[in-house]
């Protein structure tokens, strides 16, 4: 069986989100630097469907908490387990991480981020990951970001993790598509029966 590995030997950056007292609601603005929340951790690759943003000097503040492409970002409190990465086609540049998340940014020439991602929603992984999970409160990770550091993980060669997150990315790539075209195909039988049901009406052969 392979070695375990520390994370900490791996890691090139690592760094919490900015207090809860930093951003405020007044801070918010319609367009800007999005910031991030659990609703965005809820796959593998960051989920963009929902943001809300702060103005591009508001987040020149938060330098430690600016998460960028190729980047992971994780849940330390709230809903536990959560962590996915951004992907090198994400819609922004950079993304400010909320209070109750952290990033990482691992070095690229020893581990492939998605690879990582995967490797941390297996069994395995969340086992590894929940490992210093607080017992009291509010669920968190203890001292996340020490202890996500010491963690040690089994680890394959970088050119098979690159095989396994190609895969895994691909059949990714597959399900998303199949969402889309079936979210698609659901809103064209209601716009279908809207139509319907309004051709019905006009013809009086219905009535509400």
């Amino acid at each position: 069986m392979d070695n375990e590995i520390q994370l900490s030997t791996l890691i090139d950056e690592i760094s919490m989100g900015p207090f809860g007292s930093d951003i405020k609601i007044d801070n918010f603005i319609d367009i800007g630097v999005p910031v991030l929340n659990g609703s965005n951790l809820t796959g593998y690759r960051l989920s963009e469907n929902s943001f809300k943003y702060v103005s591009e000097e508001k987040a020149n503040t938060f330098r430690k908490a600016i998460a960028k492409r190729g980047d992971i970002v994780i849940t330390h409190r709230g809903t536990l387990g959560q962590i996915s990465f951004i992907p090198e086609n994400s819609k922004y540049e950079r993304y400010v991480i909320s209070q109750s998340q952290f990033r990482v940014r691992f070095n690229d020439k020893k581990i492939h981020t998605a690879f990582i991602v995967y490797l941390f929603h297996s069994e395995y992984g969340q086992k590894k990951l929940l490992s210093f999970k607080s017992h009291v409160g509010v669920p968190a990770l203890a001292q996340a970001t020490t202890n996500f550091k010491r963690l040690e993980i089994v680890f394959p060669d970088f050119v098979t993790q690159q095989k396994i997150a190609s895969v895994l990315s691909s059949l990714d790539d597959k399900i998303e598509l199949n969402n889309k075209l079936n979210d698609n195909l659901s809103y064209k039988i209601t716009l279908l029966l809207l139509v319907r049901s309004s051709a019905l009406v006009e013809a009086n052969l219905v009535s509400y």
